[in-house]
């Protein structure tokens, strides 16, 4: 785990401010005009594939954003799929964006520190929410987010930046991890494997990410 002794000087510290960032962070903003921006999520994809759960496993995406993670999801046939954002903004972009194609999955403005959806999935996916999370109350309120959400025998994607990529994200502090210290940050769960990209940025700079696949123990 790395952080930057150069931090951000403010980060938001509480729901309503995460809340008011992320919707600033999407509101009047062109899709493709911000640095996550993927039209394919190739890595993502990949180690959904690697669980090799059936079509008809419940799939979550937290931290959605406008990811398109959810259409490819839907195109390749998952019947129980979710996403999760702090941006209301963001998700009925997604809304717009998947039509009737779509109309089964599940689109829940929350916050996944508190999150209550009342059920458990299959696969948690996430695509750098956990690297925002720089205190480790933060990170104890994540895991019990996750824990309440997956079944036993489930699957946890996590991608964050890697130990050689940026510093800060939408201009807030992060924490980088290697494979192995993020696999540590998540006690019962068995590392499976491990994977990462190199992600172009619409302006064409690189951003290291770091992933694991991890399999809840019990």
């Amino acid at each position: 785990m790395t952080t930057d002794p150069q931090q951000a000087p403010w980060r938001p510290e509480d729901a309503t401010s995460r809340r008011s960032f992320w919707e600033d962070a999407h509101h009047g903003k062109d899709v493709d005009s911000v640095s996550w921006w993927q039209s394919v999520p190739e890595l993502s994809l990949d180690l959904v594939d690697r669980t090799g759960v059936g079509k008809d496993a419940g799939v979550i995406d937290v931290g959605a954003g406008w990811s398109t993670l959810v259409d490819h999801l839907v195109e390749r046939g998952f019947t129980d799929v979710s996403a999760v954002d702090l941006s209301r903004t963001a998700l009925d972009t997604v809304r717009e964006r998947i039509g009737t194609a779509g109309e089964s999955v599940v689109l829940e403005v929350a916050d996944v520190l508190d999150l209550a959806m009342g059920r458990t999935y299959a696969v948690w996916h996430d695509r750098a929410v956990f690297h925002f999370l720089t205190e480790e109350d933060e990170r104890d309120d994540y895991r019990a987010s996750l824990d309440r959400h997956v079944e036993p025998g489930g699957w946890a994607v996590v991608a964050t930046f890697g130990p050689d990529g940026p510093t800060t994200c939408s201009g807030l502090p992060i924490v980088r991890y290697t494979h192995a210290d993020l696999a540590a940050e998540f006690p019962g769960w068995a590392l499976v494997d491990t994977s990462g990209d190199d992600h172009e940025t619409p302006w064409g700079t690189v951003q290291q990410f770091t992933a694991v696949l991890l399999r809840r123990e019990g």
